[in-house]
């Protein structure tokens, strides 16, 4: 402590006594993914996370084949809650027509989860024999 309680009388003028605002928590939702042999494992996702990243925290991640969303490797089939993923832009309709991924399958590397309910089939398991059409 300085003399005469300086640097504590400084603090409370200035606003550093009390503590930083805290930033609001990101809302976590729950990924149920689907393996090609029907085993089902779910995961916590954050809003924004994208599939790849949220299958990542289980035990069979999404495998991906390139670090630019031109591949198609990470193709999932989305068997529920559509709606609560992003948008498909068109950089992944135009990947999905390049690797001829059906128009329903979603890229995981690029969509990302916005809500609760999402159930995703993984198409091709990091770790095994990709599958492509």
């Amino acid at each position: 402590m300085t003399p005469f309680g300086i640097r504590k009388k400084l603090k409370a003028l200035l606003g550093g006594g009390s503590k930083a605002p805290q930033k609001p928590a990101v809302p976590k939702y729950t990924v149920t993914f689907e393996l090609p042999d029907g085993s089902t494992f779910e995961v916590s996702a954050k809003k924004g996370d994208s599939l790849v990243l949220a299958s990542g925290r289980g035990a069979s991640p999404i495998a991906t084949g390139c670090a630019d969303s031109t591949c198609g490797t990470c193709h999932v089939e989305v068997l529920a809650g559509a709606e609560m993923l992003s948008p498909e832009d068109d950089a992944e309709r135009n990947t999905k027509a390049e690797n001829k991924i059906p128009e329903a399958n979603r890229l995981g590397c690029r969509t990302e989860v916005l809500g609760e309910g999402v159930r995703a089939k993984i198409v091709n398991v990091f770790g095994e024999e990709a599958y492509m059409p």
